[in-house]
């Protein structure tokens, strides 16, 4: 067997190879006995005829998987030796495949993606750094406070009042329908922000066990609950349980009853650090994304076409299972979205190609610059990931081996590492002071 390699600019690689003619004969022959299992012979029992009468009877019919058994064995004896590997197992076509004279093949196949990137202390990034106020403080512990709410039953006769919690029984339907046939139990807690704005005024004074019908038109915009945006809707309600909420002071008895704090001052600092903590990571984090988006703009790819055909397949069956979606094709996707496939196919593919590239980026800069995890450090990022999960690290361990995910986490506390190298090396302009409300639109991609 002889072959010959030609790399192309594309991510692709010509191969041809020829073969003697006693290389196919062999091929032959394997095929033959493969199929003397299987074939019937008048006197023979399957696999007991001998190979030369199998050979009259099948003739040439062996040829396909004589030529699949020839590369197979050629693929596994050349990868080796191959200076740009497949990435996947070449489609070959025969040219000429004889028993007599020989046989040749050829293919083009894809190989790893290729980048070449910049010196990573010529890239800029503009950090944000967090300030913490008092009113983010208080923010805080109210949220807390109204997780420590007590909920105290009305008496009968008691009026439903502005800040109520109230256990209800209701139907509603639309102007002019009818209603359906059974009702829905829940509870509605007055004055909650997402409330409809003037919904609850139709509930104030009721009483446990009275019903009252009235009609509410959603405002034109209403994000939650789109549908019923515009829509004049008819309730029919009936108060079963009025609770009144009321909610501890905040102040050094509430403090110790959170967390054990010696007093409220204590319980206000806790606090803050932990917000400096929580917005602190988000935004290093965004920026280490910043740090990569103008590294991608500076470097240079080679992906393979099909490689990004694939991811784009994957990002498509994710974002389905995100959303709750029934999972379909991308061109029925398409269909329902009334537009063409080409056009949402090109919306997954820019994502594809964002997560490729960012991943042979990583995989690029961990070999230039020889970053590995050990043992330990593997060991650190268990505890780490256990405690943001809330569970020992052994829980963690246990759970890992069970899904057989230990690669995965491996990987993961060695990307972390990665980003933390990245981080350190970019060059970084003087941080910029950011509230809460600012951190918040940049982190959820509100910023404008």
């Amino acid at each position: 067997m002889e072959f010959t390699a030609k790399k192309n600019n594309n991510a692709t690689c010509d191969l041809s190879i020829q073969f003697s003619a006693e290389e196919v004969r062999t091929a032959y022959s394997k095929a033959y006995k493969n199929a003397s299992e299987k074939v019937k012979i008048p006197g023979f029992r399957p696999g007991k005829a001998p190979l030369n009468m199998v050979e009259k009877v099948l003739g040439d019919s062996v040829m396909d998987d004589a030529a699949n058994i020839m590369l197979n064995q050629a693929m596994a004896d050349l990868f080796d030796k191959l200076e740009h590997k497949p990435i996947r197992l070449p489609q070959f076509q025969m040219e000429t495949f004889d028993k007599n004279t020989g046989a040749k093949a050829k293919a083009t196949y894809d190989t790893k993606p290729e980048v070449t990137l910049p010196k990573l202390k010529k890239i800029k990034i503009q950090p944000k750094e967090i300030k913490i106020s008092d009113a983010d403080i208080q923010k805080e512990l109210e949220g807390i406070q109204k997780n420590m709410a007590r909920n105290t039953l009305k008496e009968e006769g008691e009026p439903v009042e502005s800040a109520d919690l109230l256990e209800i029984n209701y139907k509603f339907k639309e102007t002019d329908k009818e209603y359906p046939e059974q009702g829905q139990v829940g509870k509605f807690q007055m004055g909650a922000p997402q409330n409809p704005p003037g919904f609850e005024t139709n509930l104030l004074g009721m009483k446990l066990n009275e019903t009252k019908e009235f009609s509410f038109t959603y405002p034109d915009s209403y994000p939650q609950s789109p549908e019923s945006a515009g829509k004049t809707i008819v309730y029919t309600v009936t108060v079963s349980a009025v609770y009144k909420v009321t909610y501890p002071e905040i102040n050094d008895d509430f403090a110790s009853e959170v967390d054990g704090s010696a007093n409220l001052q204590e319980l206000k600092e806790k606090t803050k650090k932990q917000l400096l903590d929580i917005f602190g990571n988000a935004l290093t984090k965004r920026a280490t994304d910043d740090a990569y988006n103008e590294i991608i703009k500076e470097s240079k790819f080679i992906i393979p076409e099909s490689l990004i055909y694939e991811e784009t397949e994957t990002v498509f069956q994710n974002f389905m299972r995100e959303f709750g979606l029934p999972v379909s094709s991308l061109a029925d996707y398409a269909k329902r979205l009334n537009k063409e496939e080409n056009e949402v196919r090109e919306s997954f593919s820019k994502a594809a190609e964002k997560r490729i590239q960012t991943y042979i980026l990583k995989q690029k800069i961990a070999e230039d610059h020889k970053i590995q995890i050990s043992d330990e450090e593997v060991e650190a990022g268990y505890e780490k990931e256990a405690t943001q999960q809330g569970i020992t690290a052994e829980t963690l361990k246990k759970e890992v081996q069970k899904q057989k995910a230990e690669t995965f986490y491996r990987d993961k506390f060695l990307f972390d590492k990665i980003d933390e190298f990245v981080y350190a090396e970019v060059e970084k302009k003087s941080p910029k002071t950011i509230s809460t409300e600012e951190a918040e639109k940049i982190l959820s991609g509100k910023e404008e």
